[in-house]
């Protein structure tokens, strides 16, 4: 029997309430007494297994949990790359330069427009001032005072206008600079010393802290965000984590799972690991997940439809279980390797009740 992944049987029978109230309903039809003279019901029945002690494997992706990819904020001509990829590099380092020419002549031309516009205004509020003396003296008439009010206003917004533009000059010569937002190193450059570069077109990719692993596994597999892991990969046993598990199912029914990875694996890399979410207990047995009927109020518990050797009428079984393996449950107590269970059929049986057993499955 291939390895499965295991499971967290709370993670299991809490998170799993539609599937136990199924279940749950499915029996509620259940009869006390056998019909009279009925013929032995047809049942399908599957073999207690020894839960096997392997993982699952998978091919996956390192990649830096802390990355980015970095662009100028202005558009421009490269004139210095100070870094190659796979360098090492700390917050706030300079990476590269695109040429400031440009942006410092369009820096000083709005200064020397603000500077003229600066002179304008205090020749208005010059103007202001001597005509509201006249004006209160009854020298100047309504009409130029309000002229001259107007003529102060304009200037102000004038003023104020050029004084954005300077700003965002001021703020545009400062972005020829691309530097690290955080220690880390470098992963991939695509840029070259002369180089047109455009406004926010990526040019280098850093990577930082933390590891992750990206995996594609069954859509079918049971993983939840924050459950542990085992990861084993030709470099050792890690701990891990289920950090993300993609709501869409991809070609083939594969479904990517993000993992956290340790610190020290390198990214890029295509690494195989076998997962296991822990060991199973010592000697677990498996069923078949259809063949349990859960217990509502004792989560971990349930019943399974047991067929005694050279009978053809099951009895009923409680038994304790444990972690989920794909589409089969560890159980705990209650049965023992190589019983025979009823797989289809038996929230319809009744106490007494002979089957024909069909289909046994090992």
């Amino acid at each position: 029997m291939p390895a499965a992944l295991l499971i967290s049987p709370s993670s299991l029978l809490n998170g799993g309430t539609l599937l136990a109230a199924a279940l749950l309903l499915a029996g509620c039809g259940n009869h006390d007494t056998p019909p009279a003279s009925a013929p032995p019901r047809p049942v399908l029945v599957a073999t207690v297994l020894e839960a096997p002690l392997g993982g699952l494997t998978f091919a996956g992706e390192v990649r830096a949990r802390e990355r980015a990819e970095l662009a100028f904020a202005v558009a421009g001509v490269v004139r210095e790359v100070l870094v190659e990829p796979g360098a090492t590099v700390r917050r706030g380092q300079l990476l590269a330069r695109v040429d400031a020419a440009p942006l410092q002549a369009q820096l000083a031309g709005t200064e020397a427009e603000g500077r003229r516009l600066q002179a304008q205004l205090a020749e208005a509020l010059r103007r202001e001032q001597r005509l509201q003396t006249a004006h209160e003296t009854g020298a100047a008439s309504d009409a130029e005072w309000t002229a001259v009010q107007a003529e102060v206003q304009a200037a102000r917004a004038a003023v104020a206008a050029t004084e954005a533009q300077r700003a965002g000059a001021a703020w545009s010569r400062e972005q020829v600079a691309l530097r690290a937002p955080f220690d880390g190193r470098v992963a991939s450059r695509q840029l070259e010393v002369g180089q047109v570069v455009g406004a926010g077109t990526p040019v280098l990719s850093l990577e930082g802290r933390g590891r992750e692993l990206w995996l594609a596994v069954p859509g079918d597999l049971p993983l939840t965000t924050g459950q542990a892991l085992t990861l084993r990969s030709p470099a050792g046993n890690a701990e891990g984590r289920v950090l993300q598990v993609g709501a869409r199912l991809e070609a083939g029914g594969s479904r990517r799972v993000l993992l956290s990875a340790p610190d020290d694996w390198p990214t890029g890399a295509a690494v195989s690991v076998q997962l296991w979410p822990r060991a199973p207990a010592t000697g677990a047995l498996l069923v078949p997940l259809r063949a349990v009927q859960l217990d509502a109020a004792r989560p971990g518990d349930g019943q399974v439809m047991r067929l005694p050797a050279g009978s053809q009428v099951p009895e009923r079984v409680k038994v304790t279980l444990g972690a989920l393996q794909g589409e089969q449950v560890e159980v705990r107590t209650g049965l023992k390797a190589g019983d025979q269970v009823v797989l289809a059929g038996a929230p319809a049986l009744v106490a007494g009740e002979a089957v024909t057993p069909v289909s046994r499955l090992r």
